[in-house]
């Protein structure tokens, strides 16, 4: 699938080289994610890998993409948009009972909820399917070798990543694809990061260490393609570097939000003081505001005589 490349920067001032491995391009795109004008998700642990998926399906146009672990959709919608402007009739399947876990937190139906309405507002037309199953009970929908792309985001235990790995490995076509979340995670109870020293030794793989680190496998290993350290050095720094403009485009809209909050209530304070400052005119000209103005001085003037 992704054999030999083309590296033509494009959507970054600071990497315009051309770097030729081989014959084939891989492009870079310059996405609008629909699904953001409801779902604003760059403080998600995912946000950071949309634009290479992103980009990973435009280059690649996969089948049938499975995912292993949806919650709120960052990793789900950032693939539907791809599907959506490739205009190419892949079949995405979302996995989850979104009941959450002890490293995603336990949640209500309200998270299933949004999913499905953002998935029916701005991506009607695809062929999505939210498979509300175990990983268990899903993986018998699926014959082997169907999968083109397999995302793993799951329990984050090493026990559970690992079962699930080898579980859904032989679904994956041959020259398939295979993503892991939280490759570089190690609080207390994460392993991914052991069944992913494992895998490198087997597998031709690349890895991603912003976004809580994103692992990408080759299950048939062909030409390394990124045999070169200045080219994986150049495609890491490139999607970081994207997401860390966006990051930043997000902080500065927040603070400008937050800015013209300020600015509105003093604006409405500013205008309540002039409606107080004119109704305060208007009783200081009545006849009945002259008379307790004499009467609040007589009071003064008695108390001084006594």
């Amino acid at each position: 699938m992704m054999c030999c490349m083309v590296y033509d920067i494009q959507r970054s001032d600071n990497y315009r080289n051309r770097f030729i491995i081989l014959s084939m391009k891989w492009q870079y795109y310059n996405p609008e994610f629909e699904y953001e004008k409801t779902f604003y998700d760059l403080q998600w642990p995912w946000a950071g890998h949309k634009y290479f998926v992103y980009d990973l399906i435009r280059n690649t146009n996969p089948e049938i993409i499975v995912e292993l672990g949806t919650h709120k959709g960052t990793s789900l919608f950032s693939m539907a948009q791809a599907v959506k402007d490739s205009n190419v009739r892949s079949s995405l399947y979302a996995i989850d009972t979104w009941q959450g876990d002890r490293h995603a937190g336990y949640y209500d139906e309200v998270v299933y909820t949004e999913v499905g309405e953002i998935y029916k507002k701005y991506y009607p037309s695809l062929k999505i399917k939210l498979v509300r199953k175990t990983f268990d009970q899903a993986v018998i929908l699926f014959q082997d070798n169907s999968i083109d792309l397999l995302h793993i985001d799951g329990l984050h235990t090493s026990s559970a990543v690992t079962h699930d790995f080898n579980t859904w490995l032989p679904k994956v076509k041959q020259n398939g694809v295979i993503l892991l979340h939280d490759i570089v995670e190690r609080r207390a109870g994460f392993g991914v990061y052991r069944l992913w020293d494992v895998l490198k030794k087997q597998y031709e793989t690349y890895d991603f260490f912003h976004s809580h680190g994103l692992g990408v496998l080759w299950k048939e290993k062909k030409i390394n393609i990124l045999e070169n350290t200045e080219i994986q050095a150049i495609w890491r720094r490139y999607y970081q570097d994207i997401f860390d403009k966006e990051k930043q485009k997000f902080a500065y809209v927040n603070v400008n939000s937050e800015m013209r909050v300020i600015m509105n209530q003093n604006e409405k304070l500013r205008v309540t003081n002039k409606k107080l400052e004119y109704a305060l005119q208007i009783i200081k000209s009545t006849k009945l505001y002259t008379v307790w103005k004499k009467f609040q001085k007589m009071k003064r003037i008695l108390r001084i005589k006594k």
